[in-house]
């Protein structure tokens, strides 16, 4: 496939956490070869590993929280080599602990110390960002902008999540450009509006993301892998992340 995909397990936890055996037969089934971590389902990471090796299915990512990334990087490591997975990435950063911009330059200090640490062992760290690292609220700077500029790219990368970008008030496409040769992860989800304000978010192409546009301003920026995630299902996860698996199969013959 010229975009190839996988499914970050995050969207399915509910599914993992009841029978996680059966759910990674299920997430085989439903079209992918390749996932993303988060977590292990309460279990010991060599039978995490098992059990995606049984279901045929290999890790090509996984994601850690900040703590264990920076305090032990050597077994931040140790868990890339087990899953055998180049990429590690910090999913989440709380704004309530970063409400100042000297906040976020120490995170992004931080992450390029362990990104440095683990570029070593042949480990890529990455950063995911939802919605409140796009606006510019630091005198003119976002908060993704001090930590892409207070990091080295060979240090830290970004897992740029195109539909909370947009969210924040972005334009993805623009983002991809601006990053370019930073991006070899891409999180692909849809949401359409819903009560409040709040996203609803859908299977791919359900929802207002312009994917004819995003998915191959993704690939221009050298995006190695298209990761599925689905925050929240509307009835049934794994349905709803199969469709999203269909959606890129035609997505890509189409682009033959």
């Amino acid at each position: 496939m010229p975009r190839p995909h996988a499914l970050q397990l995050y969207s399915v936890r509910d599914e993992l956490a009841a029978d996680p055996r059966r759910a990674l037969a299920r997430v085989k089934a439903a079209g992918y070869d390749h996932v993303e971590l988060a977590g292990t389902a309460g279990l010991p990471q060599e039978e995490f590993a098992a059990l995606l090796g049984a279901a045929g299915l290999r890790a090509v990512a996984a994601h850690l929280p900040l703590d264990a990334l920076t305090a032990d990087p050597a077994a931040a490591a140790e868990t890339a080599r087990c899953f055998g997975v180049r990429h590690l990435v910090m999913p989440w950063t709380d704004p309530a602990a970063c409400a100042r911009a000297e906040d976020w330059v120490a995170v992004a200090r931080a992450l390029d110390a362990a990104g440095a640490f683990l570029r070593a062992e042949g480990v890529t760290l990455g950063y995911h960002n939802h919605d409140h690292e796009i606006p510019p609220v630091f005198g003119g700077n976002s908060a993704l902008d001090l930590l892409m500029e207070n990091s080295d790219p060979a240090h830290l990368t970004l897992e740029l999540d195109l539909c909370w970008a947009a969210a924040g008030g972005a334009d993805p496409a623009a983002l991809l450009r601006r990053h370019t040769g930073r991006v070899p992860l891409v999180h692909v989800k849809d949401s359409r509006p819903g009560p409040g304000g709040n996203l609803v978010f859908t299977p791919l192409g359900r929802g207002t993301m312009c994917w004819d546009a995003l998915l191959p301003a993704a690939e221009a920026a050298g995006a190695e892998w298209l990761v599925v995630e689905q925050d929240t299902a509307l009835e049934d996860a794994m349905a709803e992340v199969a469709e999203s698996a269909a959606f890129l199969r035609r997505f890509n013959e189409k682009a033959g």
